[in-house]
């Protein structure tokens, strides 16, 4: 039985032909977008089905699902909440198994469209289909060019190929982290929007990716779940297997519940509960988007802190002070330098700069004196990993010089570095290119930057040990 719903959920993200429902070609509709999306990278075979329509976008449009030319791997469903359960019906005749139904108005709005969500289930169950949704934005597979999001392509921006995969309960916020990791240059394997979860559930497409050769990093936004004993047995396996989790869990407060409840109709337990399965079942939780982007950022881009000894290399003394209260008030320790550390730190850097962790280069810095200080820390055996902070105001400073002279190091290893640079505009533009060209994740605080190294020598720890299960 796993077997052939794991097959189900491979034509999601694999489909050679896709039957959009609700095509068009009118600005501002669903139906446009997403023909736009597929039509753009997709290269299967598109069905469009629109009664007004004789072609969208140069394809031969079909009247109704019945006039189909032959059964889709994969059908997309976009009309209205009402029309569902027939069109489902119709498709269910076709032979499609796998629907993704991104229409709204169903029970995040009531009892009347909880009704509808049932009869759209029953429907689809009458011929063993799996239904994605509703009440969601659907799929992007990164590798494959399937794409479902209905936000048109000038206003959303999407990652390039790679490990990530991120799950969402919200299609909205999804959409926004889709931004934020594109723009970070964080490569992503899959994203789903699955929305309302009336059939296929999140521990489904967890476990689902948990087998996946092309994802290495699972990431999900959660806000209830409807069995939580399958959801943390379907982290279990994931982190078994050796990707790390990282759960952002919406609805938190007894308010935060109520709007959950009216946003996709979750169940929302208990948040302290629901966190503490979570990270016994050896996931990561964070509290933030923030700080999810953080996280993923540093697993994408490094091994785990193998420790949580950590080197501080500042040109500023009040924000090295900073970042050591950070590093003690997380529970991390301040790494002891080797001794050949310190007296090669002493024969390179002025006599006034402070040669113990943290080291203090001085305020007239120049890139050359951070390259010789971080190539000697990140190579101490006693450094799990190595906190940066650039202030950037200071005239010595060049970040371009900067990028040329760390690339080296960069390439060199896979022991996490993070990039601290506190600023306003000047310095986030160019803390920003840093971290496109290097590779090293950028924190505006020394706060945010220690958090993620925390949470990332966490999971590895736990890994080592070997998640104990209750």
């Amino acid at each position: 039985m796993y077997e052939l719903e794991q097959s189900y959920l491979e034509r999601l993200f694999k489909p050679k032909s896709i039957a959009v429902i609700g095509a068009s070609e009118k600005h501002g509709t669903v139906g446009r977008a997403i023909m736009e999306n597929l039509l753009g990278k997709f290269r299967g075979e598109i069905y469009p089905v629109n009664v007004k329509y004789e072609t969208v976008f140069g394809l031969k449009c079909y009247k109704g699902v019945n006039e189909l030319p032959k059964s889709p791997d994969l059908a997309v469903v976009a009309i209205p909440a009402a029309s569902t359960p027939k069109a489902i019906e119709e498709l269910c005749k076709l032979g499609v198994r796998v629907s993704i139904v991104v229409s709204a108005g169903f029970k995040e709005v009531g009892e009347e469209g909880a009704r509808l969500e049932v009869e759209l289930v029953r429907k689809a169950r009458t011929c063993g289909m799996r239904v994605l949704g509703p009440n969601c934005l659907g799929v992007y597979d990164a590798w494959t060019g399937v794409d479902t999001i209905f936000n048109p392509s000038d206003r959303q921006s999407k990652p390039s190929p790679g490990s990530v995969a991120f799950l969402s309960q919200s299609g909205a916020l999804g959409a926004a982290l889709l931004d934020w990791l594109a723009e970070a240059g964080i490569g992503m394997s899959k994203f789903v929007s699955y929305g309302n979860a009336a059939d296929i559930k999140e521990w489904e497409l967890i476990e689902y990716l948990a087998r996946d050769e092309t994802t290495r990093i699972i990431s999900l936004y959660v806000e209830g779940v409807e069995d939580g004993r399958e959801f943390l047995n379907s982290l279990r396996k994931a982190v078994m297997a050796g990707k790390p989790v990282v759960v952002l869990k919406g609805g938190r407060t007894p308010t935060g519940v109520k709007a959950a409840v009216s946003h996709t109709g979750a169940l929302s337990s208990s948040a302290e509960v629901f966190l503490q399965a979570v990270k016994q079942a050896g996931a990561i939780a964070v509290d933030s988007i923030s700080d999810m982007v953080g996280v993923l950022k540093l697993l994408e881009w490094f091994e785990p802190p193998k420790g949580k000894s950590i080197a501080i290399v500042t040109n500023g003394g009040g924000a090295g002070v900073l970042a050591v209260d950070a590093v003690e008030a997380e529970g991390l320790k301040m790494a002891v330098l080797s001794k050949e550390t310190i007296e090669s730190l002493r024969r390179a850097l002025p006599s006034a700069a402070s040669t113990l962790n943290p080291i203090d280069i001085l305020g007239d810095a120049p890139p050359e004196r951070y390259r010789v200080a971080i190539d000697l820390v990140v190579n101490d055996i006693n450094v799990d990993s190595v906190l940066i902070i650039t202030l950037m105001q200071s005239p010595a400073f060049d970040p371009h010089k900067f990028v040329e002279l760390l690339l080296d190091i960069r390439n060199k290893t896979t022991k996490p570095m993070v990039l601290v640079a506190p600023g306003g505009e000047y310095t986030e533009k160019h803390a920003r290119i840093v971290e496109k060209k290097l590779r090293v994740p950028y924190f505006k605080s020394p706060e945010e930057a220690v958090k993620a190294l925390k949470l990332c020598a966490e999971w590895f720890e736990k890994k080592m040990k070997g998640t104990r299960y209750s």
